[in-house]
């Protein structure tokens, strides 16, 4: 049985934001999490839930709907999104205005990238913690990388296409589920989490069911992927742990891992399972990260 989350809004810097929590009784070192790119904080209760009780409720666990994600309300013009960034700005201000003194951090996916640009800019991050972070270029082939978008050479990615092209609107939150389950990217998906992601990714509008990202938002986010992020990996000077999938991974070419394979700081792990980890294999992850902060 899991754990219910408490919603709650923030005014970040004018800006409304919702995100979610569970509360122990002390405020002291609470753990924050940022989801992947398309998906929401809800999407995470299952996974989170059981990190919560593994700690036995001693630490509050916090995970933010992103701009344009969930139940955020705060602008999200896909014209203006220019880098991970605008991602990495709003996290170091939910943080700041939680009023945190000392905290770990953790994200999945794009959130695994913006949780390491943030480790970098705050000291009061005391561990890192990446699931199936977005590296799957060699640090070799960033320059080239960069230097192709900016000039706009190729064209964009299959899943930034797929995520355009996304069914947005729905007859009801039964539709929803029906249409989503067991097709792509939700094939390994539980039942439960599948609704949970819905109940965060859903608002009514004119009697339709309305998916909160904006698949033209969440195709931008895709095309907008940080090459920065070895960068900032080589500077962290905290324990950071790495967690990839066995398949569909989006974590290292061979290159990539030796690389920080050869850094004391670094601890790499590969479980069985796909990019969707946390989704597909909530309690094992929550065991071996659990393992790594505690």
């Amino acid at each position: 049985m899991n754990l219910k989350a408490e919603r709650k809004e923030i005014i970040i810097k004018g800006e409304n934001f919702s995100y979610l929590s569970f509360n122990s009784k002390s405020p002291e070192n609470p753990i924050i999490f940022l989801h992947a790119t398309g998906l929401n904080a809800s999407t995470y209760i299952d996974f989170l839930s059981d990190l919560f009780k593994k700690f036995n409720g001693d630490r509050s666990i916090y995970f933010l709907d992103q701009r344009g994600h969930g139940l955020s309300k705060a602008k999200a013009n896909y014209k203006k999104l220019r880098s991970w960034n605008t991602y990495a700005k709003d996290a170091i201000s939910f943080i700041d205005e939680l009023k945190v003194k000392a905290c770990d951090v953790m994200g999945h996916s794009m959130g695994a990238i913006v949780a390491a640009n943030i480790s970098n800019k705050r000291k009061n991050i005391k561990n890192l913690v990446m699931i199936e972070p977005v590296l799957f270029y060699k640090p070799s082939e960033t320059l080239t990388l960069k230097y192709q978008r900016f000039f706009k050479i190729g064209e964009s990615s299959d899943i930034s296409l797929s995520a355009a092209k996304r069914r947005s609107s729905f007859e009801s939150f039964e539709n929803a589920i029906d249409h989503f389950t067991g097709r792509a990217i939700f094939t390994n998906w539980p039942k439960e989490s599948l609704e949970n992601y819905l109940q965060g990714g859903l608002k009514n509008v004119d009697e339709k069911m309305l998916l909160t990202c904006d698949p033209v938002w969440e195709a931008k986010t895709f095309q907008t992927v940080s090459y920065d992020t070895y960068k900032y990996l080589k500077k962290l000077n905290i324990p950071t742990y790495i967690l990839r999938g066995s398949s569909e991974t989006s974590t290292f070419s061979d290159e990539a891992k030796e690389s920080l394979d050869n850094n004391i700081k670094f601890k790499i792990e590969e479980l069985s399972g796909s990019h969707f980890l946390p989704i597909e294999n909530a309690s094992i992850v929550s065991s071996k990260i659990y393992n790594f902060l505690d």
